[in-house]
């Protein structure tokens, strides 16, 4: 997760921009527009509007990234994540639209005093004020921010509040903001965003618009969020029409309800995958306007289950797409004495490693299957502990959801290796996991096999993520990792009157049932992909039904028992 870093000062400081150096003529029309896209990136020169930076201290930056003017005093900044360097790719850091945004970083030390001033403009009737705004992040505090006008001119002083003695507060994902002016209909005015955060991180602003006359111009819009939801995510609308519409029409294609009479609906969801249009008609009581979106919502087909085995990747590559490896700390790592192979000694999270095609091959090192695995060797002092994820792509679990693996300790001189398993239900970014267990598991000196019973995160949208956190060891050696559920199968519990047993199974799982004699019953065991491995057919009455399962890897498995035209359903484990 990015967090701040406080760089050394440069003692920088951006001049209060007067109305001279941006003497321009009155706007007017219909609409006045700052959506970023046109300023050059990290630009402090923010077209016709003023930037305004009054506590005149420097700014925190992001660790482990750097950019243009990131730790100088400054109000407001034309920001682009893609061109960060490295680029900044995670969720929260995104525009609202476009590739840019508008971001004020927090002063050090706080409070922000930061303005963004419009140009002169002229209003006509029912005026409005909007933009989109959001707080990158919530673990230093919500950003605050105030939003003013001036009917003289547009030094600070001269500005009132829109919203009174209120300070609002930026939630952490982009929010649509109005606000009316009709007060100042026919009037010269300026319009500001302060920023008044106090030693919290970067509040977010994009899509800036003045509306100078919406007074009987009916216009319809809308947005969405999420507009990329999976199958059964609930989907909020919001209506962002002009004009001052009273009744609003909304038609769902393919969504569940299909139709609502609300301004703004929520909890709109979709079956299946695909591309759904979206419709919008708004009314006064005297004209109406229709906006129409054909494939506006993309609802996604996540696979519910993920597999890697490193067979089929190159040789000693550190990308394993679509998995996802992230090294938090980097730093130099340990290398195999005698052994060379490509990126020994660099810094990384995780490896494909093919033990047979190093120089010279090495011969203590063996997969679990196959020819090839994954390894996280540890990072040298001071970069350890290590703190390395492999994650996994976005999946949509079914039920018996279960993630297993086979893992080992390359050489248990230096110490067991330590890992520990997490699961987000956001993104991809470390920060956003949450671990399934308070402290690490150790990896053996023998290759051995790990389940985990994700359950919890059935029927959900995830990633599953297995950190590496061990402190001065070698080598945490993985392969064969399965994350699988049961897409399409509901976990139905009928009055069936059959008991399995043992569970957990070794050998044979064996089945008793009390139902009337002659009553036929037939069990089936399938894997967690729906596969059906065994099956036995049986009467009750005499005596107990035996399933040879001595064969079958260990792990989670499904035995559905059927009889009187009803279904019992039963996770079992095999050791």
């Amino acid at each position: 997760m990015n967090v701040r870093a406080v760089f050394a000062a440069l003692l920088l400081m951006i001049v209060t921009m007067s109305t001279t150096g941006y003497a321009k003529p009155v706007v007017s029309g219909d609409t006045l527009r700052l959506n970023f896209e046109s300023i050059p990136d990290f630009s402090l020169l923010l077209s016709l509007w003023q930037n305004v930076d009054l506590d005149h201290h420097s700014t925190y930056g992001i660790q482990n990234h750097s950019f243009p003017n990131d730790t100088v005093s400054k109000a407001f900044m034309c920001f682009n994540p893609s061109a960060v360097t490295p680029p900044m790719t995670d969720q929260a850091i995104l525009p609202h639209s476009g590739s840019k945004f508008g971001a004020c970083f927090s002063a050090t030390p706080g409070p922000n005093n930061d303005w963004l001033i419009s140009p002169k403009v002229h209003l006509g009737d029912e005026a409005k004020f909007d933009f989109w705004v959001k707080s990158y992040t919530a673990d230093y505090g919500l950003e605050q921010y105030r939003v003013l006008i001036s009917v003289t001119d547009s030094a600070p002083s001269s500005f009132t509040s829109l919203t009174g003695t209120d300070t609002l507060t930026a939630s952490t994902s982009w929010t649509w903001k109005q606000f009316n002016l009709s007060s100042y209909n026919n009037q010269n005015v300026y319009l500001a965003i302060l920023c008044v955060s106090n030693d919290h991180f970067i509040l977010m602003v994009d899509d800036i618009e003045i509306i100078l006359n919406s007074a009987g111009a009916l216009k319809a819009d809308f947005t969405a969020n999420p507009t990329h939801p999976a199958v059964g995510q609930a989907v909020n609308f919001q209506d962002v029409s002009t004009g001052f519409p009273t009744t609003w029409q909304w038609t769902f294609t393919g969504g569940s309800p299909s139709s609502s009479t609300v301004q703004n609906p929520g909890g709109i969801t979709y079956s299946a995958p695909g591309d759904y249009d979206v419709s919008l008609t708004i009314g006064n009581g005297t004209s109406t306007d229709t906006k129409t979106v054909s494939g506006f919502i993309h609802v996604e087909g996540y696979p519910s289950s993920a597999s890697l085995d490193f067979e089929g990747l190159a040789d000693f590559t550190l990308n394993f797409s679509p998995w996802t490896t992230v090294d938090m700390k980097g730093g130099a790592t340990y290398t195999i004495n005698g052994i060379s192979f490509p990126h020994s000694g660099q810094a990384m999270a995780y490896i494909c490693f093919n033990p047979s095609k190093t120089t010279p091959a090495e011969q203590f090192m063996k997969p679990h299957s196959g020819s090839k695995l994954g390894c996280c060797f540890s990072s040298m002092s001071p970069k350890n502990p290590n703190d390395k994820w492999l994650i996994s792509p976005r999946l949509t679990l079914g039920t018996k959801s279960a993630l297993d693996f086979w893992v080992m300790t390359y050489n248990i001189i230096y110490g067991l290796e330590r890992y520990k398993i997490a699961v987000s239900t956001t993104d991809n970014d470390p920060g956003s996991f949450t671990f399934l267990q308070a402290d690490y598991e150790t990896a053996p000196a023998e290759w051995t096999h790990r389940l985990y019973d994700l359950s919890n995160y059935n029927n959900q949208t995830v990633y599953v993520a297995i950190q590496c956190v061990s402190d001065t060891a070698f080598i945490l050696m993985l392969d064969d990792i399965r994350i699988t559920s049961l897409a399409g199968i509901n976990d139905e519990q009928k009055a069936i009157s059959v008991s399995v047993f043992p569970n957990p199974a070794h050998e044979f799982i064996n089945f008793s049932s009390a139902l009337p004699p002659g009553t036929s019953i037939k069990a089936e065991l399938v894997n967690l992909l729906g596969k059906n491995l065994r099956s036995a057919e049986f009467e009750s009455g005499h005596g107990n039904a035996s399933m040879d399962v001595h064969d079958l890897d260990p792990g989670f498995y499904t035995v559905m028992i059927f009889a009187n035209g009803c279904r019992l359903v039963q996770k079992v484990i095999i050791q």
